[in-house]
């Protein structure tokens, strides 16, 4: 959300400006902590609590100064997030509950709740904490609808339908239902009971089927009961609206499931979209009221109905994903809360686990290389599938762009090998194998080189067409210097009278079989004779930390002198590879597998 004032601006500069004053103190107190231990396990403990709290600072640093630079305020995400980590350093700076929110003429979406302590549910604790009986509650049917949607469901699941019709009508008898379904003998049942809004679809779009149902709600929440079987009191919808209706910046809330045969989940997972990666995890990391903040919900949810819009062009399995990584991207919170419980049966978890085409879409338009699922599922997607290209501008260059890289440079060496030519990495490329184990990952080009001697075969036509058959593209060729183009990406090949390891290194292992090797992503490939030693001498002070090409810094040329520590702003802020959301050192948080 763009700054719209001037006082609105200098308000959130100052804002972030005090809170980046703020964190080093953090750190600072943290040190202490370290300090102040006496034993050897009391210091280790520190120490982890210590690096656990640097790191999740230092990711707030990071998109907070990103925020301040494109005069953005901060997603309520954030804000939630650093409560978190105060929160852990001192759990009495924050109240764990909320209070009722009224509107302005004293209603309340649904009345509060109450505990009657620890005895009131004895023995079985089916009961304890009870909704009072207020008078200022609106009715329940102007509050929530509930959509139903059998389009996915198997032929012989549909007879569950009923059931769930009837223990909807029985829990909550005024609210409305919006059904949509393909099957006759499904409409047919819907007409026993009252408030059932039947929607026959011929398409088995998902997508489409919720957008129509969604059309429908006239209520400003709706509980998507998705994959639903059976419909109890577990459900709980007040406890679901009051966590979306009172808690700040909440959009959606859910509860656990359990399946046919009895296995339950709380239904909270975070994801991770960050380089080319969407990963998910089961579990949380905070809470409010009971109910966890998630960032992905695996079961039915309730959810402002004004959030509600789902991407038809996508494949059924998927289309909660995307509509998740939507609501975080606009800065809702996501929360579930384990104590309601819904009757469901997911019918896509299977070909989401094991086939990756269902993926496809969602890795196109989110730009995804990788998408890791719980117990170690892999799906990995290439330039190809997704349609990128290798040309950096102020983001990282696609995980697929640095496998691309890595077979290129596998491919030369083994023709370089083939043909006797003495050849190895230079410049960028030298500190790319050096720092990272392969291409930097926003540089704008590979650099070889290779003795003048051998150059001739580079300019032959067999030579173009063995690379043309290979993926490669041969052009710029001079005497001593051609390019190896591919997927808008390319390397220099310099000619030079030596290279390097002929040079420096001991007189018995000048040979090309024992030139000093660099493992770029697995391969290993020539590199320069001592390439840290290399890279220190060739670009100068703090080369461990990083900077852009000197053509995307400003310099004249290569030569000049680098400022490291930093990136430029990005084109786009928001996107998962933006170098901003980056530190300036290390290349651990750069690595994908």
């Amino acid at each position: 959300m763009a700054c719209y004032s001037s006082m609105r601006c200098n308000f959130w500069i100052f804002a972030f400006l005090c809170l980046i004053a703020v964190l080093p103190i953090f750190l600072f107190t943290l040190a202490d902590l370290k300090r102040s231990c006496r034993c050897d396990r009391k210091t280790s403990n520190a120490r982890w609590f210590q690096q656990g709290i640097a790191k999740e600072l230092n990711e707030v640093h990071l998109e907070m100064k990103t925020l301040l630079i494109h005069k953005q305020v901060p997603s309520a995400r954030l804000v939630q997030r650093l409560g978190g980590i105060v929160k852990r350093l001192d759990n009495s700076l924050q109240p764990s509950t909320t209070d009722e929110k009224v509107s302005k003429n004293g209603t309340l979406d649904v009345c509060p709740e109450l505990y009657q302590g620890g005895k009131a549910g004895y023995p079985f604790y089916a009961m304890g904490w009870t909704i009072t009986n207020c008078t200022n509650a609106k009715p329940i049917r102007s509050v929530i609808s509930v959509l139903v949607n059998t389009v996915a469901y198997p032929r012989e699941d549909e007879n569950h339908i009923e059931t769930v019709l009837k223990g909807i009508t029985e829990t909550y008898p005024t609210v409305q239902v919006h059904l949509a379904t393909r099957s006759n003998e499904v409409m047919e049942a819907a007409k026993k009971y009252k408030n059932i809004d039947v929607v026959k679809v011929g398409d088995a779009k998902l997508g489409k089927s919720w957008n129509t149902l969604i059309s429908k709600v006239s209520t400003p929440y709706v509980l998507v009961a998705r994959d639903v079987f059976h419909f109890t009191w577990l459900t709980q919808l007040e406890r679901q609206i009051r966590v979306v209706s009172q808690i700040p910046n909440v959009g959606v809330a859910g509860g656990a499931y359990r399946n046919f045969s009895g296995h339950w989940k709380a239904g909270c997972v975070q994801t991770t979209l960050k380089n080319y990666v969407l990963e998910y995890q089961e579990g949380y990391y905070h809470s409010k009221n009971a109910c966890m903040f998630c960032d992905y919900l695996q079961g039915p949810f309730v959810t402002k109905t004004n959030l509600l819009k789902l991407d038809e062009s996508l494949p059924n399995e998927v289309i909660f994903e995307d509509w998740f990584l939507r609501v975080v991207e606009d800065g809702s919170l996501i929360m579930s809360c384990p104590d309601a419980m819904y009757f469901t049966t997911d019918y896509s978890s299977y070909s989401r686990r094991t086939d990756k085409k269902v993926w496809t879409p969602l890795a196109k338009k989110w730009e995804l290389n990788r998408v890791l699922l719980p117990q170690g599922v892999k799906h990995s997607f290439s330039c190809q599938d997704i349609g990128v290209k290798c040309k950096a501008h102020s983001d990282l260059l696609p995980v697929c762009c640095l496998e691309e890289y890595a077979d290129a440079l596998t491919f030369f060496q083994e023709f370089c090998d083939t043909h006797k030519i003495s050849f190895e990495l230079d410049s960028g490329s030298v500190f790319g194998g050096a720092k990272f184990n392969g291409l930097i990952p926003w540089d704008v080009d590979g650099d070889f080189i290779l003795k003048n001697a051998d150059f001739e075969i580079f300019g032959k036509r067999e030579t173009k067409e063995h690379f043309q058959k290979n993926g490669y593209s041969l052009t710029e060729y001079k005497t001593e210097y051609v390019e190896v183009n591919f997927n808008s990406f390319f390397i220099e090949v310099w000619g030079m009278n030596v290279v390097t390891n002929s040079l420096y290194l001991p007189p018995e292992l000048q040979k090309p079989e024992t030139f000093t090797k660099a493992n770029i992503r697995g391969n290993w490939i020539n590199t320069a004779f001592s390439p840290a030693l290399y890279s220190r001498n060739r670009y100068g002070r703090e080369i461990l930390k990083h900077s852009q090409s000197w053509r995307k810094v400003g310099l004249q040329h290569s030569y000049g002198d680098y400022v490291a520590g930093s990136f430029k702003p990005c084109e786009k802020p928001n996107h998962h590879a933006c170098l901003h959301y980056f530190p300036g050192d290390g290349n651990i948080p750069f690595l994908v597998t």
